[in-house]
């Protein structure tokens, strides 16, 4: 039995080479294979391999609260990433600041980490 990942990478590809009428052509072949039932978990996979694609193109900028837009292209701007698509992510344990990834390198100015080093420098007295 074919594995709704594998649907989902399939998809992704064929949309990647613009593959002409692919929704209809998909959706015959899940309706020929009777595979229907698996959609949910193929549109799941396929967001997941969207987002993943998207971090890997772009700039994925880690913050511990919502940020307004401006702030996401200041923080592009700083690193001179501009017109690169950016991903937000919410993650409370940096507690103020940000960390930034891109092009492999973590830009780290969070709170957390600054923290962290102050309590490695306290306990090296």
């Amino acid at each position: 039995m074919i594995k709704s990942r594998q649907l989902a990478k399939a998809l992704y590809k064929l949309a990647e080479e613009k593959t002409p009428a692919l929704e209809n052509k998909f959706f015959d072949f899940l309706e020929k294979g009777k595979l229907k039932a698996q959609l949910p978990s193929i549109l799941y996979h396929l967001e997941k391999i969207t987002e993943t694609e998207r971090e890997k193109k772009g700039i994925v900028i880690e913050v511990a609260h919502e940020i307004k837009p401006k702030l996401a292209q200041e923080v592009k701007k700083y690193l001179e990433a501009n017109r690169l698509p950016e991903t937000v992510k919410i993650k409370k344990e940096l507690i103020a600041g940000f960390r930034a990834k891109w092009q492999g390198r973590i830009y780290d100015a969070s709170f957390q980490t600054g923290l962290k080093k102050l309590a490695e420098t306290i306990g090296s007295f």
